[in-house]
């Protein structure tokens, strides 16, 4: 009898393990910049600097191949002089994401071994200082970087902790708050 009620009880966690799997989401692909036709094209990057707010960064975004690979590629001089400090792009995403439906968020990037960020933008940050951040360094090789979500630190204290139960607006590729030379090459960038 304690054999049945063990061999159940085996096939209940299973199945409950089984479906708490299947509740989060499949892989998605946000942007894939070789493969524009299989994707939403309503997708939109914007390229900014802090001259926005009187910072004297510059830089310059352009389609480019990198060893066989095509990309965005993000070049400027980073400087935070005069309240300064970034220059970055950032992808609008046309229907917001739920992010309880993912764990984690991936980019293919190469770079030249400079300290980049990831900021994610949702509902809840309206302040143009309001975001998600996690940091990372961009090797010069081409890499697969996956963070996990629950690793975005928040900008300001009165927005909420975690990004738990709420949609993305936003995803930036971000170089700032150093003084140094931006290059940067953005390939793929998905959530898992």
């Amino acid at each position: 009898m304690k054999m049945i009620t063990k061999k159940y009880l085996v096939i209940f966690i299973v199945i409950i393990f089984s479906y708490s799997v299947t509740l989060k989401g499949e892989d998605m692909i946000l942007y894939e910049f070789s493969n524009q036709e299989g994707l939403n094209n309503s997708l939109s990057w914007r390229f900014f600097t802090d001259g926005v707010m009187g910072g004297l960064s510059q830089g310059a975004v352009k389609k480019d191949n990198i060893k066989g690979v095509q990309c965005y590629r993000m070049t400027g001089d980073v400087t935070t002089e005069n309240n300064g400090g970034f220059i970055q792009i950032r992808l609008d995403l046309d229907n917001k994401i739920k992010i309880n439906k993912y764990e984690g968020l991936y980019i293919k990037i190469y770079g030249n071994k400079q300290k980049y960020y990831l900021h994610i933008r949702t509902g809840l940050t309206l302040a143009p200082w309001q975001y998600y951040s996690h940091s990372f360094i961009a090797n010069n090789q081409w890499t697969t970087i996956k963070t996990s979500l629950k690793d975005f630190k928040r900008s300001n204290y009165y927005q909420p902790k975690k990004l738990d139960n709420q949609k993305i607006k936003t995803i930036g590729l971000v170089a700032g708050f150093d003084n140094y030379k931006a290059d940067i090459c953005l390939a793929e960038i998905g959530l898992y």
